[in-house]
């Protein structure tokens, strides 16, 4: 973050003086110069009160830094990502030390394919602030990708310890081996509606069309995991980004909105796709 850079965007936009802002913002002008010319770090709360205060005026730094980064970086072998930090964050990236077994594809570093996405999966906690964006170069990286579909489905189950009595079924070996040795795992990102619709999938209750239909319809985009340390070492920190308190009563609102027209496709795909595909215990006994 640039505060300089950040304080001077505010000022030209809104046409304010420091002095202005200074009051704006309820501290001295002495504290903006300060800030405006690295004199002295501003402390989370104040940190917040800038951000807010921008946001509110419409002056959105994190999605202007999100399309800046695209259009500087994206190409056809690079790809910006970005991670929500729900706990203190340092680099270098050590994805064995930061990441649980139970994770949607085991042991990785987990990246969003936008801003909101890792902006959304801290909105809910207090203390949580920060997204990290980096530049991913996927040239001479193994990846592999799940689309929404059964075979997706087994795989998050398998890696949430979901079907421990399957692990020598030749359906779950196979999707195993499809991504042993990757450095990249590229699948849709999974939240708690989906776990809930997974689950019902593992349970009997529904079928697999009825769940791949339901899932396509709360999709949230696609997320990365880098898996080796190849991975990482292909992986560059671009910026650290601050999401204020306004930001995330945006992020929490949009979601809610998502979440309900989520709920009613869902009950829609059940509805049409009651009857169509296989059960379960269907598809991995027939494999087994």
């Amino acid at each position: 973050m640039d505060i300089s850079k950040e304080i001077k965007i505010i000022c030209e936009t809104l046409k304010l003086s420091e002095i202005e802002l200074a009051k704006e913002l309820e501290v001295t002008y002495e504290t903006i110069n300060n800030w405006k010319n690295n004199r002295k770090s501003i402390d989370i709360s104040n940190l917040d009160k800038l951000y807010s205060y921008a946001y509110s005026k419409n002056i959105k730094f994190n999605n202007i830094y999100e399309q800046f980064f695209k259009e500087d970086y994206n190409n056809n072998k690079d790809i910006i990502l970005f991670h929500g930090a729900k706990k203190a964050f340092s680099l270098p990236i050590d994805f064995l030390g930061n990441s649980k077994q139970r994770n949607d594809f085991g042991v990785g570093f987990y990246l969003g394919e936008t801003f909101e996405q890792a902006a959304n999966y801290i909105s809910f906690l207090d203390n949580c602030n920060n997204v990290y964006c980096f530049k991913l170069d996927l040239s001479n990286l193994i990846t592999y990708k799940f689309d929404v579909n059964t075979e997706w489905m087994i795989a998050i189950a398998y890696f949430r310890g979901w079907i421990d009595d399957y692990k020598e079924c030749n359906y779950v070996k196979n999707i195993l081996k499809k991504i042993d040795g990757c450095d990249v795992v590229i699948a849709p990102i999974a939240d708690n509606r989906m776990f809930d619709l997974i689950a019902e999938f593992v349970e009997g209750s529904i079928t697999d069309e009825q769940c791949k239909h339901s899932l396509a319809a709360t999709n949230l985009g696609l997320q990365y995991v880098l898996k080796t340390n190849k991975a990482v070492e292909h992986t560059l920190f671009i910026q650290e980004m601050f999401v204020c308190k306004k930001e995330k009563e945006k992020c929490i609102e949009n979601r809610m909105s998502l979440t309900d027209n989520g709920i009613q496709k869902v009950k829609m795909a059940r509805i049409k796709y009651k009857g169509k595909g296989k059960y379960f215990e269907e598809i991995l006994k027939w494999n087994h």
